[in-house]
């Protein structure tokens, strides 16, 4: 329950009592950091091999897909169960399970031995990252008091969002330097290297602070959840120019929303008799979260299907190898790493100004992507993209870090697991449907013209279609955007 007096009151009270930072927050926190990385890198990384590994498993286009597309479902699918799990039980704990489960699903992976092994151990990996990532954030807001998170919230937002860029670069150079035709392999015997160092580091100083807890667990509402996920999400994923869209996609959709209105209806009748549900609909009455939770959805939607693409039409269209990919691709790692020290350094725990200006630079800059897709000569192209990338990817740097410490600034430290667990929802279910469409749209005009006669029309109108996500963060942040009068009195209204 929230003090009386509502999340407002819930704010202060937390700000006033809130204790110093832990001893050995920061040793925990690389810990953490490292960890999360580890599985955003497998989403970027494998991106870049999807050739490679189509052609050395014979997979389909839809299994293809679905190794991708699959990882994130579950991963979605388990971080809001996982997240209240975390509130009932040691964070330590659960953290500890979702690693191992990552670490053993990864040699799975790496031992596949074709594509349908490979999708499973893709689905199990998704499920172990789900397991882990909200203890990452529950855990940084039991080490930092609010007043000490923007930094280490930021640090964490810029590193999943260079690791996702530093990925397709790891992975050209493992395709350049392993020969055989299985080197992708390598990508999956990295997790379970750094995994085994990882983990008895993980054992040995994973510590958590004494804080109040709930209990109870809802399982009815995790298992109305999970179907609300999977059904609406999955058919738009293996739509491909193998698997056309069919009537039992459109039923399956159908059932996922109303297993999600049967979810959100049940939550409310369990808050109704007092009873802890599995996401508390009163969450969504603390400032800035729901916003939150709508611009970090757009802008992983929008960043993890544009570096697909981008990364697609580099080698498919552009005759560039992995490696030479993963080079074009590296001044936007780059200049994400500035822009993310710049949100870290520089913004302050309630202010949406650096969401709104990386929003918009986000929007210009996948534009002028998606333009040049269609105009610009394959020769010139990669060029032009890089120097967009370079631009574009420092303000998108900026969102991340404000939008989490924004989101989460008002959040008690007994809800931190779910509410955290709701921004990486949010992000994970973006990618997944920014994937799925941006794929819808750009196998069936694999050879389709642009209006410059170029055979990127695919290409084009997928990167375009990034641009209008980046596009729905920039308008959910201004409508989220703090009101004079709020300022004046420091932004407590409710």
């Amino acid at each position: 329950m929230d003090p009386p007096g509502g999340p407002v009151v819930s704010q202060l009270v937390t700000e006033r009592s809130a204790p110093p930072i832990h001893p050995r927050a920061w040793p925990i926190f690389a810990l953490l950091v490292a960890t999360a990385a580890l599985t955003i890198l497998d989403v970027s990384k494998v991106g870049v091999v999807l050739p490679a590994i189509q052609e050395s498993t014979g997979g389909s286009e839809t299994t293809i897909q679905l190794m991708l597309v699959g990882y994130t479902i579950a991963y979605a699918v388990l971080l809001l169960p996982a997240g209240r799990l975390g509130d009932i039980l040691p964070r330590s704990t659960v953290f500890l399970v979702g690693a191992s489960v990552f670490v053993l699903a990864s040699a799975l992976c790496a031992l596949a031995p074709d594509a349908g092994w490979l999708v499973g151990g893709r689905i199990v990996q998704g499920a172990g990252a789900g397991i882990l990532m909200p203890q990452v954030l529950g855990l940084i807001q039991r080490l930092f008091p609010p007043q000490a998170r923007t930094k280490p919230l930021a640090i964490l937002a810029g590193t999943t969002a260079v690791t996702s860029t530093f990925g397709p670069l790891l992975a050209g150079f493992v395709m350049e330097w392993v020969p055989g035709d299985d080197a992708w392999r390598v990508l999956f015997w990295i997790n379970v290297a750094l995994g085994a160092v990882i983990l008895p580091f993980a054992i040995g100083i994973l510590r958590e602070p004494p804080s109040d807890r709930t209990r109870g667990f809802d399982l009815v509402g995790a298992l109305l959840l999970v179907p609300a996920v999977i059904l609406t999400i999955a058919p738009v994923s293996v739509i491909s120019s193998t698997t056309p869209p069919h009537v039992w996609m459109l039923a399956s959709v159908a059932l996922g929303f109303a297993s999600a209105g049967a979810f959100v209806s049940y939550e409310r009748r369990l808050t109704g008799r007092g009873v802890q549900p599995l996401v508390d609909p009163a969450l969504f009455r603390f400032r800035h979260l729901p916003a939150g939770v709508l611009i970090s959805g757009f802008m992983h939607a929008a960043g993890t299907a544009s570096t697909l693409m981008i990364t697609l039409y580099l080698q498919q269209r552009a005759g560039q190898t992995p490696l030479e990919t993963s080079l074009w691709m590296l001044p936007a790692a780059l200049s994400m790493i500035v822009g993310s020290w710049v949100a870290g350094r520089f913004t302050a725990a309630t202010s949406n100004r650096p969401v709104l200006i990386g929003t918009a630079v986000g929007v210009v800059g996948l534009t002028a992507i998606s333009v040049t897709i269609g105009t610009v000569p394959v020769t010139v192209a990669p060029v032009v993209i890089a120097a967009v990338l370079l631009v574009s990817s420092f303000g998108t740097a900026l969102v991340g870090p404000a939008n989490q410490g924004r989101s989460l600034t008002a959040i008690p430290d007994y809800r931190s697991s779910v509410a955290g667990s709701l921004l990486q929802f949010s992000q994970r279910v973006g990618s997944a449907i920014g994937m799925g469409l941006a794929l819808i749209v750009f196998y069936p005009l694999l050879t389709a013209t642009t209006f410059a006669g170029r055979p990127t029309l695919g290409s084009m109108l997928a990167v375009g279609l990034t641009a209008l996500f980046t596009l729905g963060a920039l308008l959910t942040a201004v409508v989220d955007r703090e009101r004079p009068q709020n300022r004046r009195r420091g932004g407590q209204r409710a």
